[in-house]
């Protein structure tokens, strides 16, 4: 039900704004000063189950509304490919490797002196709130550091939006900094019988399945697109929470100085690579996420980047850049593309690690993804694999050993050594 990636616009004609594409010189000072700033992230969503990434199934109408106004990253790679790392690495612009937290399923906490995006955003002023699934985005993962007030009670967004639009309306007055996060879409997979109905599943069917595809199962099963299709359910499910956030925000009036990111943290395999998983992997439909950016005013018709950006580690920068508040956060910052100067990364690294043996696991595993090439490493195994992302963007041809793109080895193990955590 995919249809293969398609590069919609070359990264150097990419029209952001009504300033870039006329002879008027871009924006001066912050994109949207003292706007709010809301971080959505949708668990375990992978960007091709999405309308707005070329979709064929209605999973997301209220997230693709919003990307009509959007600037939207095609190609937008996780810096790992679970919850923990990757949450890590989007609240902090610090590569998982470095925080030492890839290794499930070791439950660490993010280091103490490792400064968070909240408490950026608390010393430029803001009010900050936390409303999420906890699991592995727990606070006492250290996800806390910088927030007001960090809910972790409820697992999907229905239960997040109870407390979390009560705290958007008391504090609509003030700049705030509000992170709404929910795991609709990670299994066990919800979804309720009108989101079952949107994807032709019978509206009676169980709310919740957690024995579609036993992890280390190898072969898919005969079922296979009916598990596609309950998978689909739940992002229906979690889009329409969206939906409802959204329309809050309308009504408080907040859409004209609120900036909006809708992203994931990781997606899912459906035996693409003959699992069924997300931990172990670092293949495309795992780390592809979504990127949508919403800044008032500066795409009214929307605009799309088809450059490869790194998804996580951009989140803290970008944000506050964009926003114009003064910090110090490390990871890099995509506001010179929102600016109408597009920029190009020439490498983006993501990493995951998993004992051995369990669920199936080879260990560590580290990724180098480039315009051209992408590169699997099996560290422990001391294996790994290439693909043309050009012609194979679904990475299912294995380029042979005497491949030029094998010659990016050298480049991702100086950079995993550079990676390792602080003593």
């Amino acid at each position: 039900m995919r249809r293969p990636f398609v590069r919609l616009l070359a990264a150097l004609a990419v029209c952001l704004s009504p300033a870039a594409c006329s002879k008027q010189p871009p924006p001066t000072g912050a994109l949207c000063s003292n706007c709010n700033v809301v971080l959505i992230s949708m668990d375990t969503v992978r960007a091709d189950h999405l309308g707005t990434y070329g979709y064929d199934r209605p999973t997301s109408p209220n997230v693709d509304k919003l990307a009509r106004r959007s600037i939207v990253f095609e190609d937008a790679i996780s810096q790992s490919s679970w919850t923990l790392p990757a949450h890590g690495s989007m609240l902090s612009g610090v590569y998982p490797g470095r925080l030492g937290v890839t290794h499930y399923p070791a439950q660490r906490r993010l280091p103490r002196d490792v400064p968070m995006l909240a408490e950026a955003f608390r010393g430029a002023g803001y009010a900050t709130g936390a409303f999420t699934g906890g699991g592995f985005v727990a606070s006492h993962f250290g996800f806390g550091r910088g927030f007001d007030v960090y809910s972790s009670d409820g697992r999907r967004f229905e239960h997040n939006l109870g407390r979390a639009l009560p705290w958007l309306k008391g504090h609509k007055d003030r700049p705030f900094f509000l992170f709404l996060h929910g795991y609709n879409a990670h299994r066990p997979y919800y979804s309720l019988a009108a989101d079952k109905e949107a994807m032709g599943l019978p509206k009676d069917s169980p709310m919740e399945r957690r024995d579609f595809c036993p992890r280390g199962e190898r072969s898919p099963p005969d079922d296979l697109e009916t598990i596609v299709r309950y998978y689909d359910a739940s992002i229906h499910h979690g889009d329409r929470q969206v939906g409802r956030f959204l329309d809050a925000l309308r009504r408080l009036r907040l859409m004209r100085n609120t900036v909006i990111l809708i992203t994931s943290d990781h997606g899912d395999e459906f035996f693409e690579h003959g699992n069924c998983d997300h931990v172990r992997f670092l293949y495309r439909e795992v780390i592809n996420v979504p990127y949508i950016l919403y800044v008032p005013g500066l795409t009214p018709n929307g605009s799309r980047v088809e450059s490869l950006v790194p998804a996580s580690i951009s989140v803290p920068r970008t944000l506050l850049d964009i926003v114009g508040a003064s910090h110090g956060m490390p990871g890099v910052t995509l506001e010179p593309t929102l600016r109408g100067r597009p920029q190009r990364f020439d490498a983006v690294y993501s990493e995951t690690s998993s004992v051995a043996g369990k669920l199936g696991g080879r260990g560590e595993t580290v990724a180098i993804t480039t315009p051209r090439y992408k590169l699997v490493e099996y560290t422990e195994e001391g294996s790994d694999e290439a693909y043309d992302v050009r012609t194979d963007p679904y990475e299912q041809r294995i380029l042979p050993p005497d491949h030029d793109a094998y010659q990016q080895r050298s480049t991702l193990r100086s950079w995993h050594t550079a990676m390792a955590p602080a003593p």
